[in-house]
């Protein structure tokens, strides 16, 4: 840090120096599993209760000196967390009595400087007059006169001439002070003189890179022209350290106040830089994949929110269940920090042979190995094969491979194959099945995504797929021989070529379990157009979450979204509402069409450790495009449904069970997953 030259005078500015900061070594800044929370709050909290009784009781000092009333109020204005050094407080009387340099300590005020036996031979003397030697200004002298408790007629007493001496020290203006008497036949002539401290030429701010100096000037009450004010510059020495601890430079402070021969006013900022990072804990995740996560590296300037995003983002990879951070004193530098990451890891993967159900399928066998973070590289590879349920074929296949980190910004690579079969339902008005049959889709999709910035990406996906209809099952039969049929199938049914972009903002504290933030998401879908395939048609789908922490565990869930559809759209293709994951209380896809809209309202709460109880309301429709099934009647009328549901983490993954009551009764639901 660069500092004036030629010292003149090392200006006193704050009344209170506190013997130790905020700081230890080894002290824990923050635990980020299973809750995230902000980085350093559990360490400042601490830190300032022990800060609040020390002030409070030199206030208390303080006014017992100089006769003052404390004000006090267990509010920190103006301090700073620092290494090695003092930390300042301003909730006392402003006297300036203290150096503000690494190690000062804690001086007396002008009053005490007062010694009895200078002043012990004119105790009880009555004062004829009372002048303040060397200031100019008259009107200065007569106002700072009309705050002393002496007064002309007066006689002396040592404890208000101590207290008329702080007086002038309070006022800022003053390099010394110092009470002298004039023996009169009368009494004496009270004469209390001073040296005013010297006039600012130029302001000078050195040290800061986090914060620009013309914003710090902005702050500043002294100005060039004026004379040094010594509780002007304590205030806005205040002013500085508090905006660097609301930018989030908490240990980043005001270390020294110097003033050279020529007038410049020279402010020396100390910024704490990270000296080194240090990975602890981790067995099979590579350094570099938790270093990539952190938005701070060796060399910036320590920030407590940058810390905190940090956090957040390395333990919403899912590789670990517990992130501890904390604060090393540097070695190299003991004014920086070493930042000390400690994590638990946890199990990212699985091989799964069992069962589930869905209620579009039925049970189904499942057998499936996935990995979120293979080998410790953050990639992530899924294969199943699912077989049995409704549907006859056993022939279900998937696999799917990412890459989420392909170069230093954050892009993605990803693809995906699959081969699968599956039962659908078309449904009529009011929820009527009118043909349930099986199908076969397969392809391949493949997904470029691109980081915008800490919260947005875009997300690019070319995917290339073949539908066909397998056999009916009930009602309906597609395959049968009439013109009707045919036309439904060749409309429905084939190749669709498609270009995804998705545009996506999202600064959920957890995206696991959500309880502050949003996610914003943009998505456009072509098919067809030069891509080749048997559709043309267009899709615009607008999504968005809320999420609000009312009280601990318990968070206020939003989501509002709607679609619309341009072209020929497959019946397949159309928006579909219904079920567990839109609006419960109804079948499975039972509403479609190329317009749509819904909204979910979700009250959640903790019941016990891994079970979450919900209470929720949903709300949508989906309608017009579906001329093919003649007995769906299109209609744009709301379809609401309320209810309660649980929430229960397995090995597996999460598990929702959902009853909803909608129009047409209760109906109960059973997933995996999390609904949003």
């Amino acid at each position: 840090m660069k500092t004036c030259t030629k010292q003149l005078l090392t200006v006193m500015i704050t009344s209170a120096l506190m013997a130790g900061p905020a700081w230890a070594a080894n002290q824990e800044v923050s635990t980020m599993a299973p809750t995230i929370t902000q980085a350093a709050t559990q360490g400042d909290k601490e830190s300032n209760n022990a800060t609040m009784s020390q002030v409070a009781n030199q206030a208390s000092e303080v006014s017992a000196q100089t006769g003052l009333r404390s004000t006090f109020e267990g509010k920190p204005v103006g301090y700073f967390t620092g290494i090695g050094d003092v930390m300042i407080d301003q909730s006392v009387p402003s006297q300036p009595f203290a150096v503000l340099q690494p190690g000062a300590e804690m001086n007396l005020p002008y009053g005490d400087e007062v010694s009895d036996a200078d002043i012990a031979k004119y105790i009880g003397k009555t004062i004829t007059s009372i002048q303040v030697a060397n200031v100019e200004d008259k009107q200065l002298e007569a106002a700072l006169k009309k705050r002393f408790i002496l007064q002309v007629g007066d006689v002396v007493q040592a404890n208000y001439l101590r207290h008329d001496v702080n007086i002038l020290g309070a006022s800022g203006l003053f390099a010394t002070i110092k009470p002298t008497f004039q023996v009169v036949p009368e009494g004496v002539k009270l004469i209390y003189v001073v040296k005013q401290n010297p006039r600012i030429t130029r302001i000078s701010i050195r040290g800061n890179k986090s914060i620009p100096a013309t914003k710090l000037h902005q702050l500043l009450n002294i100005k060039p022209g004026m004379t040094l004010n010594t509780t002007f510059l304590s205030k806005d020495v205040a002013n500085i350290n508090l905006l660097y601890n609301n930018w989030g430079y908490m240990i980043s402070h005001v270390s020294e106040v110097k003033m050279n021969d020529s007038g410049v006013l020279c402010i020396g900022i100390s910024e704490a830089q990270i000296e080194d990072i240090r990975i602890r804990g981790n067995i099979k995740t590579k350094d570099h994949v938790i270093l990539r996560e952190m938005r701070l590296g060796k060399g910036d300037i320590f920030n407590k929110e940058l810390v905190s995003r940090s956090i957040q983002r390395i333990y919403n990879t899912g590789y670990f269940e517990d992130v501890n951070v904390r604060l090393l004193q540097g070695q190299q530098d003991p004014q920086n920090v070493i930042l000390e990451i400690e994590v638990a890891e946890q199990k990212t993967g699985s091989i799964t042979i069992g069962a589930g159900y869905s209620d579009a399928d039925g049970f189904v066998g499942v057998i499936g190995l996935s990995e979120t973070n293979l080998r410790g590289t953050g990639d992530k590879v899924n294969i199943n094969w699912e077989f049995g349920g409704k549907s006859r074929s056993n022939k279900n296949h998937s696999l799917s491979y990412t890459h989420p980190w392909l170069n230093k910004y954050g892009d993605s690579l990803g693809f995906s194959l699959y081969d699968r079969k599956g039962q659908q339902t078309d449904y009529g008005s009011g929820g009527k099945a009118i043909a349930t049959y099986e199908k076969k889709t397969r392809g391949l999709g493949i997904t470029y995504g691109r980081s915008r910035g800490e919260y947005l990406a875009d997300y690019f996906t070319l995917e290339l797929k073949k539908s066909e209809y397998v056999r009916a099952i009930s009602g309906k039969n597609y395959l049968a021989n009439d013109v009707k049929s045919k036309e439904f199938l060749k409309n429905n049914f084939g190749r669709s070529h498609s270009l995804t972009w998705a545009h996506v903002f999202d600064n959920r504290d957890n995206v696991f379990d959500p309880s502050r933030g949003k996610r914003i998401s943009l998505t456009s879908i072509v098919t067809g157009y030069g891509l080749g395939g048997d559709f043309k048609y267009t899709k615009f789908i607008a999504e968005a979450r809320t999420y609000h922490k009312v009280s601990n565990g318990r968070v206020l869930a939003f989501r509002l979204m709607g679609g619309m559809g341009f072209g020929s759209v497959p019946y397949n293709e159309l928006f579909a509402l219904g079920g567990a994951d839109t609006i419960r209380g109804y079948e499975d896809d039972e509403f479609r069409g190329n317009r749509m809209y819904a909204a979910t309202l979700e009250y959640r709460y903790p019941i016990a450790k891994k079970i979450q109880g919900v209470v929720f309301a949903d709300v949508g429709n989906a309608w017009g495009g579906t001329k093919d099934i003649e007995e769906h009647q299109d209609s744009n009328k709301l379809h609401a449904s309320g209810g309660l549901g649980f929430r229960v983490t397995t090995p597996i993954g999460p598990v929702r069970l959902d009853y909803a009551w909608g129009q047409n009764g209760g109906k109960f639901h059973f997933s995996f997953g999390g609904k949003f």
